[in-house]
């Protein structure tokens, strides 16, 4: 199961870097047929190929073992990632925002 989420995820990832299998395997320095393994959840990556390949697709390695929503909107997603780059502040304020939608309508027991 989970070499089948780390397997999806470095196909995904790898492709929205637009890498080929065989250049981000030469990246990282593995063969392009061990890459295809890892990708289709064939081969239990360590650590350490973990992080060579988080350093291949600019990721952090977290972000390999993470199951992705496929339907999960694209938009969010930059949202999230806009809202991530903010200061403590901001992020702090939006939260309180949302924790306060949350709780009008009924979703939050706070």
């Amino acid at each position: 199961m989970l070499n089948d989420i780390i397997g999806e995820n470095i196909k995904l990832y790898r492709t929205k870097r637009k890498l080929t299998r065989r250049e981000a395997a030469s990246l990282a320095g593995f063969t392009s047929a061990y890459w295809g393994y890892l990708e289709r959840g064939q081969k239990k990556p360590s650590l350490e190929v973990v992080e060579k390949i988080a350093v291949v697709l600019d990721i952090k390695p977290y972000l390999l073992f993470v199951e992705l929503l496929d339907d999960f909107p694209e938009e969010l997603v930059q949202s999230l990632n806009t809202i991530k780059q903010m200061g403590h502040h901001h992020v702090q304020f939006i939260k309180t925002v949302i924790y306060a939608y949350e709780k009008v309508q009924g979703r939050r027991a706070d």
